[in-house]
């Protein structure tokens, strides 16, 4: 897919949305970028709109759709980065805080993909997963955990749904950002578990999405890019 004129649903575009968002802006593409609460403060130009949106519900949705549809009348692809990241144990986890992941997570996916394919005779749908989930969940965050497990499984069969024209992948990341409270021993055990030992940074994800957006022969694949640690 050639990226210059090209209308992408960006969503949640913090950090690494918003790297991704500046890259394909600057690579001519028009975009509409999706934000909880705060808007981000970047001016991506007259070919950026922002909307403000809760992606789990549906109404929500719908609004994002119309608003680029009204604005660039097309769209073609969906790049949906919108979650949580709560931690649940399990001697606490509440039924709220399962709706919550399984909400923001795994519905949301569901009803951006659902609501986007219609206005997509071909196009690209991009989810994030998480390199854990299948293989070693993070203990305590059983919530989110299976939200996103449930992404990947989304990933796959709506491959099979929108097959040939449009192409389903997922991002499932490693460690990219350091969080700024994390404890120096943490840190260090997190370097000590990951192969290339070192943080990838923004950028790689956004690379992983270039290469999924360039591909027209990859679908319903779960891309990792964890500097190794799922083979750690």
């Amino acid at each position: 897919m050639q990226i210059e004129n090209k209308v992408f649903i960006i969503t949640g575009a913090a950090r690494i949305g918003l790297d991704t968002a500046k890259k394909l802006s600057g690579m001519g593409a028009k975009l509409v970028l999706t934000y909880l609460n705060t808007k981000p403060a970047e001016d991506l130009g007259k070919d950026c709109l922002f909307v403000q949106a809760d992606v789990s519900k549906s109404a929500d949705v719908q609004k994002v759709i119309s608003q680029a549809i009204d604005k660039f009348g097309q769209i073609d692809g969906v790049i949906h980065m919108a979650a949580t990241y709560k931690r649940t144990p399990w001697t606490s986890i509440s039924e709220g805080d399962w709706d919550d992941n399984l909400n923001v997570i795994a519905k949301s996916a569901f009803l951006m993909a659902k609501a986007a394919a219609p206005h997509m005779p071909m196009g690209k749908i991009i989810f994030i997963s998480d390199w854990s989930v299948l293989t070693q969940p993070y203990k305590d965050y059983l919530a989110y955990n299976v939200a996103k497990a449930a992404v990947e499984g989304l990933t796959k069969s709506l491959a099979k749904e929108l097959a040939p024209n449009i192409s389903v992948n997922c991002i499932a990341p490693g460690p990219i950002l350091k969080p700024a409270d994390l404890a120096d021993e943490e840190n260090t055990e997190v370097l000590k578990n990951t192969p290339l030992k070192r943080w990838g940074g923004a950028e790689e994800i956004t690379k992983a999405v270039l290469y999924l957006l360039d591909s027209d022969f990859t679908t319903g694949q779960i891309l990792f890019v964890d500097g190794g640690r799922s083979i750690a």
